[in-house]
């Protein structure tokens, strides 16, 4: 992947080039995302590589935009394909499938310019332009939620898939990883270590590394039989498996998994399972369309009595009451 030549090293202080970017938000946008993205160039600012970054906060809605947890950040007006940045970031969020965001990527999409889709931007993106022939990625729960509302052959697990110069991405927690590894392009090798080690990240992945899906990708903080018994139920939540079969794909006695839930994770195996469910209903129920009973279908429940059952005994609301909005949130 070639987004733009390298750059020779210049002394210390002097810019060479200067590279513009566009960070495009919509109200409920992502405030990690958005922190991720400026954090990282003003980290490679700080490091004096011989470029210097510079961005900018715009959206169809310009003055103050609310982030999805209440942050308020001044936005610049992005009009039509007009006064278009080297890079173009659109952020994930609860809003992010309105605005003109679309028409701006298309016009850098034309000019050769690199554009990188968030998260739910990334997801909206797919929607709107399937069929895809080319390979295109998301954060991965909302992947799953794209798997049971249409075929999107193409969808992939990695970080980031560039498709025709517009990046899907992960975002969410993976955009500082996204966001370095996109100027490794024009920063050195070293630039790009020191930019990491700034950052206070262990690596920064390339485009092509898989997201982990779920607790159960996360060796840090759960031993590894736990975190595979884990991993196991998450890859089977249409068609349950029985505590004995988790156990033994584990290479567990049902006995010791269930002490492992318990010492760690305070919960039985069982409950666990179901809470993994419940949650994918969730983000089914608030980001989609399908009718409850197909949700419930899909995480493993029999009918959409049941489901409506172990949602509001877990979550103390309704499926209903979920995607009308009148109490809670998404589990997710």
């Amino acid at each position: 992947m070639q987004v733009r030549p390298p750059i020779s090293p210049v002394p210390p202080g002097k810019f060479r080039k200067t590279l513009s970017f566009e960070i495009y938000v919509r109200p409920g946008f992502s405030h990690l995302e958005l922190s991720s993205v400026i954090g990282v160039l003003q980290a490679a600012n700080a490091l004096e590589t011989g470029v210097q970054f510079t961005w900018q906060v715009a959206s169809d809605l310009p003055g103050l935009v609310s982030s999805s947890s209440e942050v308020l950040v001044r936005a610049e007006p992005a009009i039509g394909d007009q006064y278009l940045k080297d890079y173009l970031f659109v952020t994930g969020g609860s809003n992010c499938s309105g605005g003109n965001w679309m028409q701006r990527a298309r016009a850098m999409q034309k000019l050769r310019r690199p554009v990188l889709l968030l998260s739910d931007a990334a997801t909206a993106y797919i929607r709107a332009s399937a069929p895809l022939s080319g390979p295109v990625t998301t954060h991965w729960q909302d992947a799953r939620a794209l798997a049971e509302t249409g075929n999107y052959p193409t969808v992939t697990n990695r970080l980031a898939e560039n498709n025709a110069g517009i990046f899907t991405c992960a975002g969410h927690g993976h955009t500082a990883e996204i966001v370095i590894r996109l100027l490794s392009e024009v920063l050195s090798p070293q630039d790009c270590a020191e930019l990491t080690s700034a950052m206070v990240l262990e690596t920064a992945r390339g485009f092509s590394g898989e997201q982990p899906k779920g607790a159960g990708g996360n060796f840090n903080f759960l031993g590894g039989k736990l975190a595979k018994a884990i991993a196991i139920m998450e890859e089977s939540v249409e068609a349950p498996l029985p505590t004995a079969v988790i156990a033994e794909k584990a290479g567990l006695s049902v006995r010791h998994m269930e002490r492992l839930f318990l010492t760690h994770l305070d919960t039985t195996p069982a409950r666990h399972y179901r809470r993994v469910r419940l949650k994918l209903a969730g983000k089914l129920i608030t980001d989609t369309s399908l009718p409850v009973v197909d949700i419930a279908l899909a995480c493993g429940f029999p009918s959409s009595a049941s489901l409506a059952k172990a949602y509001r005994h877990e979550f103390g609301v309704t499926p209903h009451q979920l995607r009308s909005g009148r109490k809670g949130g998404s589990a997710r």
